[in-house]
């Protein structure tokens, strides 16, 4: 009987012990926090040009001399935020997109005559200079019209301020939801 509760206190101590490594590495929260998701997003480019491929010679040499130049080439970073994000790094930039959006949005005619009602989520992407470089509709509101209308507002305020230097990206992708409501 003895030998019983020494193996059963075994399995208990080695249970509590995997439980607290598991809780220590990330896998359990007993806080009740929900862990965000990492969203990874993949972007299939046309091959680089003749300029960009690493040649034979700088394939021989060192490791550390190549990754020196491969440095030293202007690598394409990019972002995406919400339109209404309050990360500091990208506050006041999204409030003076926001507000050059909000001072030209309108309801689309053919929509409000339709009563169409919906939320329309857009995400545009804003090059260095500040153009629009692609937009398009990630969910849509169910109307025609009010989908075109959003996307028709972002392009309409464009350009945009040019990305400030600190972001250090090539690319800024904003996402942003506009309500047509009508309220009478």
């Amino acid at each position: 009987m003895t030998s019983k509760k020494i193996l059963i206190i075994s399995v208990l101590i080695s249970l509590a012990s995997h439980v607290a490594m598991l809780c220590a590495t990330g896998f359990i929260d007993f806080r009740g926090k929900a862990r965000k998701e990492d969203i990874l997003i993949v972007t299939l480019k046309e091959p680089a040009a003749a300029k960009d491929k690493i040649t034979q010679e700088e394939a021989e040499k060192p490791v550390h001399q190549v990754e020196e130049q491969v440095n030293s080439r202007r690598v394409k970073r990019e972002e995406t935020v919400d339109l209404g994000s309050i990360d500091i790094k990208y506050s006041s930039y999204l409030k003076r997109i926001k507000k050059k959006i909000e001072d030209i949005w309108i309801y689309p005619k053919a929509a409000f005559d339709r009563e169409e009602e919906g939320v329309a989520v857009v995400k545009f992407s804003i090059g260095e200079g500040g153009d629009i470089t692609s937009s398009s509709i990630l969910e849509s509101s169910g109307h025609n019209y009010l989908d075109e209308g959003a996307l028709d507002v972002v392009r309409s305020a464009a350009p945009y301020d040019p990305l400030p230097r600190e972001f250090n990206i090539s690319q800024l992708n904003v996402v942003a939801r506009f309500q047509y409501k009508i309220v009478e």
